[in-house]
């Protein structure tokens, strides 16, 4: 691992530029580690802006990309809003998901359902890559039934 030594002086002129060019242009600036956003620098007046939607629109759902590989999740759970959506897409009702999911509330899962039908297309599209076949060509597996209901999964280079 190299370390880099970066004088306080150099930081302070760095983060004054940053600041300047967020402040004119109004664009984020996004800070990076392993080329993965960490951190986001953004204007106050736009900060206030965002907690504001967030709150008002679907309180009960949060997106962190260290959750659920960034999915929405209702907030204090790692439930994905889309798992909601897809119980009922089967035909369970909401009471028949809290009977099975039992730490949500109702409002958590209306909120849920609530996301879905504002976040209708990216939501679809969640649902249609989670669908089994998708995830099983996308990691280069072959499937082999072996009885009814049960399957062997093997490599596509071999077993």
């Amino acid at each position: 691992m190299t370390v880099k030594i970066i004088p306080v002086s150099e930081v302070r002129q760095k983060l004054k530029n940053i600041l300047g060019t967020l402040e004119t242009t109004g664009n984020p600036y996004f800070i990076t580690q392993y080329s993965r956003p960490k951190a986001v620098l953004v204007r106050y007046a736009d900060y206030n802006t965002l907690v504001e939607q967030a709150a008002a629109e679907h309180p009960r759902i949060v997106v962190r990309s260290d959750i659920s590989s960034g999915e929405p999740v209702i907030r204090g759970t790692r439930i994905t809003a889309r798992h909601i959506v897809e119980r009922i897409q089967a035909g369970q009702s909401v009471e028949e998901i809290l009977a099975a999911l039992p730490h949500l509330t109702a409002s958590q899962v209306y909120d849920a359902l609530s996301y879905y039908h504002d976040h209708q297309s990216e939501m679809d599209q969640l649902i249609e890559e989670s669908q089994p076949e998708r995830v099983i060509a996308a990691q280069n597996l072959r499937v082999e039934k072996a009885l009814e209901g049960v399957a062997v999964v093997h490599s596509a280079a071999g077993k």
